[in-house]
């Protein structure tokens, strides 16, 4: 398995993924409709100081996709999808792993944080076994969701485990 940058075409191809705007909205957050129009769903993906990953496996599938911003001071993930097809196999693990050796090139000193619906209790599960915590959120409350954070050295831990980060220059 790699993580590499998403390309147009990458996330382009996640919009299949969504069969209503609940679940749309749900992964993406506000301001996405359905059905996806291409224009904006890659507006609405490709945001300032984020950037987008898919993690691929031997035959250049994709199994997973993920963003790392600059928010709140923090390394943020945001619209964690591992595919379908793919799920049960803990690619989730796999996919923050490397999500965060991407992001801590960046921002080498920062705690990781991200988003949860409290409705979405595998994915709950799988944050908390990887050692995030839920910490007070960030601007207007939300009950839907937990606001979970990770230490910086967790982080750096989770980051060894990644499986190789690939750029369009190499690998970071």
């Amino acid at each position: 398995m790699q993580l590499c940058h998403a390309t147009t075409e990458q996330q382009w191809s996640l919009a299949e993924q969504f069969n209503d705007v609940a679940a749309l909205t749900q992964w993406g957050g506000e301001g996405f409709r359905f059905p996806p129009r291409r224009t904006e769903f890659l507006q609405q993906l490709q945001l300032p100081d984020t950037q987008s990953y898919v993690l691929l496996d031997d035959r250049q599938n994709i199994l997973a996709f993920g963003q790392i911003c600059d928010r709140f001071n923090r390394l943020h993930l945001a619209r964690l999808l591992v595919l379908p097809a793919y799920r049960g196999q803990r690619l989730s693990e796999h996919l923050i792993s490397a999500l965060l050796a991407a992001g801590l090139q960046l921002w080498p000193t920062r705690e990781a944080s991200l988003f949860v619906f409290r409705d979405n209790p595998p994915a709950l599960r799988s944050y908390l076994r990887l050692g995030f915590t839920e910490t007070r959120q960030h601007g207007p409350y939300r009950s839907d969701l937990f606001f979970m954070t990770l230490s910086n050295s967790a982080s750096r831990l989770l980051a060894a485990k990644a499986p190789s980060v690939v750029t369009t220059k190499g690998k970071i």
